[in-house]
């Protein structure tokens, strides 16, 4: 906790890195309904984690242009070192507007750092020490929590009502997006296994796979169930 703190306070009193976010961050990468916040909260019952980036919808928007650009760049991207070395200078600028409001957490597990919205190579990139988290959940159980989300806020979710026009196509459309995401971490979890942990939703039943990653202790606590009467 001492060296958590000390890495946040020394952020805080000389400035984030202009172009990169410095020292350990901890990224829950998964898609949406995955337990994400719940992570996010017990990486601060371990002590890892100090300071929780929220949603930032504001930021989300600014940087729509370069968002839609990496997608494509990224899209068939395996290699980390190569697509290190063919567009690390330009995603450090690019991504300025974002570094200079993560560079103040250590925690994301919302958008724009958290979940699918960057490329595990762009977030590693920008923060060199980062942790990567991915929560694996049975396709039904996430598909349920997915339609249940996207139907009750259709001012995010354009496409909601297909889940009741064509149930198939918007199943097929998510299980795809599911996969490819997934593939992401995957790939990067090839080069940096030391540093991408992947849980099955039963391991968020208590901090035990966490901590043994993290080499800590496990809090006597319960472990923190966020939102869980929503999924």
């Amino acid at each position: 906790m001492k060296t958590v703190l000390r890495s946040l306070a020394s952020r805080l009193m000389t400035g984030p890195s202009p172009t990169q976010i410095d020292g350990p961050v901890h990224i829950i990468a998964s898609p949406y309904k995955t337990g994400s916040t719940s992570v996010g909260k017990s990486l601060i019952a371990l002590g890892v984690g100090h300071s929780e980036m929220p949603h930032d919808g504001a930021l989300m928007k600014a940087l729509k242009p370069t968002l839609r650009h990496y997608r494509k760049q990224t899209r068939n991207v395996q290699d980390f070192r190569s697509f290190e070395a063919a567009e690390k200078g330009k995603i450090l600028e690019h991504f300025k507007p974002l570094v200079a409001k993560a560079a103040r957490h250590d925690i994301f597990h919302d958008a724009p750092m958290g979940h699918t919205h960057l490329h595990p190579f762009i977030r590693k990139i920008i923060a060199p020490e980062a942790r990567f988290i991915w929560v694996n959940r049975d396709s039904e159980g996430w598909l349920e929590s997915v339609r249940k989300w996207e139907t009750s806020h259709p001012e995010i979710y354009r496409n909601h009502e297909v889940w009741e026009t064509e149930p198939e196509v918007r199943i097929a459309n998510r299980l795809k997006f599911w996969k490819r995401h997934h593939d992401a971490f995957r790939a990067l979890a090839d080069t940096f296994p030391e540093h991408c942990l992947e849980l099955q939703w039963s391991d968020l039943k208590s901090y035990s796979a966490l901590a043994k990653f993290y080499d800590v202790p496990e809090p006597k606590d319960a472990f923190p169930h966020t939102n869980a009467a929503k999924n």
